[in-house]
């Protein structure tokens, strides 16, 4: 008997069409035990340019950590490229790029594991144990970490010591290297802008992927307005724009530093700031004309 899936919830989005040919052709193989959805769609933030991420629980005689699932052939067949990505031995992530634009995450599993705790949508499901398995769920909350003294100590001093090795980039005349360190600054500028805008730490930006940081952008953007884009996305095209820009990213994190030592109470490293920053101005003085303005 055929499954009828309940897409409704996806009427004004385009993965509609071809995630209901997608779960057909997965619902007829007897090996498929249970689909549903993960990320935005399933939490009904999805848009049109939402990732798809389809979950498919195949018994165990059926699963392989290197093969797509049964009945997953319109998706290989559509895929212009593919990024295996293992987690044990259990499941697999086939991460696509589809030829039709659409990114694709189909996470296989073993349907005697347990699912990933995340929020999902399921579809369908031929396992009444696991159904009630895959019934609730919840995306772990990783905003949730409260913001310590520690934490931002270790932020600001990560800041002004990469604002001391600047120095060593332009002074070797490679501004590429510079400019991969002003990357590193405004990071850390974005992580201390939301710990002081949420209360909540983050943790490294540069680990964060385009979903776990969405949250992290839209409290900054929030809290900042168009400030936030205007300071971080100043040009670095010349060493004379990224010495200009490692001046106003020390003068924005000395702001949003002393702003969080009080907010948490602890004592902000001014003889650390006071150190690079006289060394910054001596060896701006001793390369001002490479520094200079074109």
């Amino acid at each position: 008997m055929a499954q009828s899936f309940d897409l409704s919830f996806l009427d004004h989005l385009p993965q509609r069409k071809r995630l209901s040919l997608v779960l057909d052709d997965l619902w007829a193989e007897p090996a498929v035990v249970a689909l549903w959805l993960g990320g935005s769609l399933a939490r009904g933030a999805g848009d049109a340019y939402s990732d798809v991420d389809l979950r498919v629980a195949v018994t165990p005689e059926a699963f392989s950590d290197t093969d797509f699932p049964p009945g997953a052939e319109r998706l290989h067949q559509a895929a212009v490229a593919v990024l295996p990505l293992r987690f044990g031995v259990n499941s697999v992530l086939f991460h696509m790029l589809l030829d039709d634009g659409e990114i694709y995450d189909l996470h296989v599993l073993r349907s005697d594991q347990p699912p990933p705790n995340e929020r999902r949508r399921l579809l369908a499901c031929r396992d009444d144990n696991l159904a009630a398995q895959l019934d609730s769920g919840a995306d772990p909350d990783i905003y949730a970490l409260p913001a310590t003294s520690s934490a931002v100590e270790n932020a600001l001093t990560m800041f002004w010591m990469t604002v001391q090795k600047q120095q060593k980039g332009l002074h070797r005349n490679m501004p590429l290297m510079a400019w991969q360190g002003q990357i590193l600054l405004r990071q850390e500028l974005i992580r201390m802008w939301y710990m002081r805008a949420t209360g909540n730490d983050c943790g490294p930006v540069g680990r964060l992927t385009i979903h776990t940081l969405t949250p992290v952008i839209q409290a900054v953007q929030q809290a900042q307005g168009a400030a936030a884009l205007a300071l971080i996305g100043r040009p670095l095209r010349t060493p004379a724009e990224l010495a200009a820009d490692i001046d106003t990213l020390c003068d924005a994190v000395a702001d949003v530093g002393r702003a969080l030592a009080r907010q948490l109470d602890f004592v902000y490293p001014e003889a650390l700031e006071k150190t690079v920053r006289q060394s910054w101005r001596a060896f701006r003085a001793e390369y001002s004309e490479s520094l200079q303005s074109p």
